[in-house]
């Protein structure tokens, strides 16, 4: 079972596993560690695990040394080297007139490759910008096309709950967000409201979505009829999984006219009226079957 550290980069929340070595390492040191696309400097978010092989992605890439001080020197110059290629990469594209909003640009850590993530709502030729950015940094360009929600993520910002995005945060990956967990959690289907600032549907629908599952198991389905202990029979309208009722409708005659009336039901009452329904139900079944059973002796 390898024994593997979580490094964490910069911008990012996600958690990439790396072979221990023999650094002794705690939460929070720098690191400079070999990436797929070259050298880089992350931190370390997680103590040395012990984890199995199918769990991780294989072959593992090395930590190369503990940060030192030159290295945690060099990686402050390199965040002033990027915020200046940012500037210049959008005078670039300004010039060039191409329709792309640019987000964030990184270095790694070698300077072996510049990486410029952009945004843009069609498919782009940024050809020629790649050919002007090489020979202005001299180094090899790579534009990424991030997603509307990646935007967001790298962009930043505040929810309408007044806190930053989740996205930006703590969130690792995005998960599919199903119109249908809304109408679940009877949230009004106003999409300004119901969107984030990525346009997309909240990724915070998720988080109670197991919880609205659960306990609406414990109600009757929306559309389905219902009768009280009081002999009213009426069609579920609404139901309120937070303050623990439904509401249903029932069509009464009043003067040779049918009168829509709705009738608030908390969720324990209609629970005790339908378990004390269903025993009497229960209790009439065997009543009838030991009538019969007595004529067939008889």
């Amino acid at each position: 079972m390898p024994r593997v550290v979580g490094i964490q980069f910069r911008n990012s929340n996600f958690i990439y596993y790396f072979k221990f070595g023999k650094y002794i390492l705690e939460i929070e040191d720098l690191c400079v560690v070999k990436t797929s696309l070259g050298l880089d400097i992350g931190k370390v978010a997680t103590p040395i695990l012990h984890l199995e092989p199918e769990d991780l992605e294989e072959p593992l890439k090395r930590i190369i040394r503990k940060a030192t001080k030159n290295d945690f020197e060099k990686w402050e110059q390199l965040q002033l080297e990027e915020q200046e290629a940012f500037h210049i990469g959008q005078e670039k594209i300004n010039k060039l007139q191409l329709e792309i909003y640019l987000i964030n640009c990184k270095y790694l850590f070698d300077r072996s490759r510049l990486i410029f993530y952009f945004y843009a709502d069609n498919r782009v030729d940024f050809r020629e910008l790649v050919k002007e950015l090489a020979q202005q940094f001299k180094t090899k360009i790579e534009l990424k096309q991030v997603g509307v929600r990646d935007k967001a993520k790298m962009v930043g910002g505040l929810g309408i709950c007044g806190r930053p995005l989740c996205c930006s945060v703590f969130l690792t990956e995005f998960k599919p967000v199903p119109i249908n967990v809304a109408k679940m959690q009877s949230v009004a289907l106003n999409l300004s409201k119901i969107s984030g600032t990525c346009g997309r549907l909240k990724c915070c629908l998720n988080y109670e979505a197991q919880f609205y599952q659960e306990e609406l198991k414990n109600y009757p389905k929306l559309g389905s009829q219902i009768k009280t202990k009081g002999g009213k029979e009426g069609k579920v309208i609404e139901v309120n999984i937070l303050s623990r009722y439904m509401v249903i409708e029932t069509i009464e005659k009043e003067d040779n006219e049918n009168i829509k009336n709705r009738i608030k039901l908390p969720i324990e009452e209609w629970q005790k009226d339908y378990n004390q329904i269903g025993r009497e139900k229960h209790h009439a079944g065997k009543d009838t079957t030991a009538g019969r059973d007595n004529r067939i002796t008889g």
